[in-house]
């Protein structure tokens, strides 16, 4: 059986002495499960994935949704969305400046991810780092009025980032083709999630994708997710990632609020810069939770 340690001491887990090419082991994927739920991250070092056993990987904690962003998408492989700041003929080949700020993934859509999973090919000599919010921490130590205030809010969520709508930024997120622009509509999600696995109470999608809220005017909505998003981003909440090649990381989004590190584009694989991440989307929780 796999052991397991401290990401560090807001959020995380670090999994090791585990193949996750091996055969599926129902015992070892509800532990798996059961650490990632009361840890919200998990990092699992040192593996060799083929894409199918990456894909089988992603179906232990969900169903793999193809990514809104269908042209960074792998090609032959529509669940698997690319993570890089590689450049081929003058274009990005995967995400590489539309997740340098904090967010919860796919918060724009119904039904949202429940879960992301990462597979690290190519890491920067930086590690290309992600940083983590631990958003069950950030709403209990809200005080109790705020928290009357907030429970039972919803918020409007839609593609884009409410901090930074400037399309030539580099903090704004991903730029949309025109088809995909015709494709963006808007969703109703909560502020405070009752997470269905664990039963807690997280502040969810406060930075990001989270535009207005129901029943409130625009600049009050505005103010209020703004300070709640500096309040869920405080230091004490935070960890950062680096990765390493073979990393396989997996986030509940439920439970989380995250960014990646901003790097400057590249334009060959050999680069010691070159980063290249394989990402899965989910939906929904596995029955073996």
């Amino acid at each position: 059986m796999f052991s397991t340690a401290p990401l560090s001491a807001q959020i995380g887990a670090e999994i090791s002495d585990i193949d996750l090419a091996g055969p599926p082991d129902d015992a070892i994927i509800r532990r798996l499960l059961h650490v990632f739920y009361a840890h919200s991250v998990i990092v699992v070092r040192d593996q060799q994935l083929t894409l199918d056993h990456f894909l089988q990987v992603g179906r232990w904690f969900g169903t793999p949704k193809p990514h809104f962003l269908d042209h960074l998408r792998l090609p032959g492989y529509d669940s698997i969305l690319l993570l890089s700041n590689l450049h081929e003929q003058g274009r990005p080949i995967g995400i590489y400046e539309g997740a340098a700020f904090w967010h919860t993934d796919v918060a724009y859509e119904d039904p949202p991810n429940t879960g992301t999973v990462v597979y690290a090919l190519q890491v920067p000599a930086s590690g290309g780092r992600t940083w983590f919010a631990n958003q069950y921490a950030a709403y209990d130590a809200l005080p109790a009025p705020m928290k009357r205030r907030i429970d039972g809010l919803r918020v409007v969520h839609h593609y884009g980032n409410r901090a930074d709508m400037d399309e030539t930024s580099r903090t704004s997120a991903e730029r949309l083709t025109d088809a995909q622009k015709r494709r963006v509509t808007s969703v109703v999600m909560p502020l405070v999630r009752h997470h269905p696995i664990t039963g807690r109470r997280a502040l969810y999608g406060v930075a990001g994708s989270s535009f207005h809220i129901a029943g409130l005017p625009d600049d009050e909505a505005t103010d209020l997710l703004n300070e709640l998003a500096a309040h869920a981003t405080r230091p004490e909440f935070i960890t950062c990632h680096e990765y390493r090649r073979g990393d396989v990381a997996a986030w509940d989004t439920f439970a989380t609020l995250h960014k990646a590190e901003l790097l400057d584009p590249v334009h060959d694989r050999t680069d010691p810069m070159a980063r290249l991440l394989y990402r899965i989307s989910l939906t929904g929780h596995s029955p073996q939770c």
